[in-house]
């Protein structure tokens, strides 16, 4: 039988083994392509938000929510474009969205939120790919 080297255990303050500490911690490398994909998700969380596809987009297959990552070090800045069905209170869905997007994307995802800009789209909700399901 080969025996393989073992590390030892890292301990606490207290000198007892912990193995939380986070010298021993691995790490988690979340891609900005997930960071989209999460995004856009808790962006359909919100109420008033839809999903739409324009004429062009149908054939392209770019739709609304669309969210833009750009990453600095280890955190992100985050950049949605989304579409609100019309008539609705611009100004209340934006800030639902950007307040839901940082605690959200957080959680999720471990990544630091540094700012979150939201474009918003109004649309008539007849023209909207919105099937009124919703994930909570």
């Amino acid at each position: 039988m080969i025996e393989s080297p073992t590390r030892p255990m890292p301990t606490g303050d207290d000198g007892t083994q912990d193995p939380d500490l986070v010298e021993d911690r691995g790490t988690l490398d979340v891609r900005n392509k997930a960071i989209q994909r999460i995004v856009e998700h808790i962006v359909l969380q919100v109420p008033g938000t839809v999903t739409h596809r324009s004429s062009l987009g149908r054939i392209t297959g770019a739709a609304l929510p669309k969210a833009d990552i750009t990453t600095e070090g280890r955190a992100v800045r985050v950049k949605v474009d989304i579409a609100m069905a019309w008539p609705g209170n611009i100004s209340q869905v934006a800030t639902a969205v950007r307040d839901r997007v940082r605690q959200e994307a957080f959680r999720l995802s471990g990544i630091q939120i540094r700012s979150v800009d939201v474009t918003v789209h109004a649309v008539d909700p007849a023209a909207s790919d919105d099937t009124g399901r919703r994930v909570e």
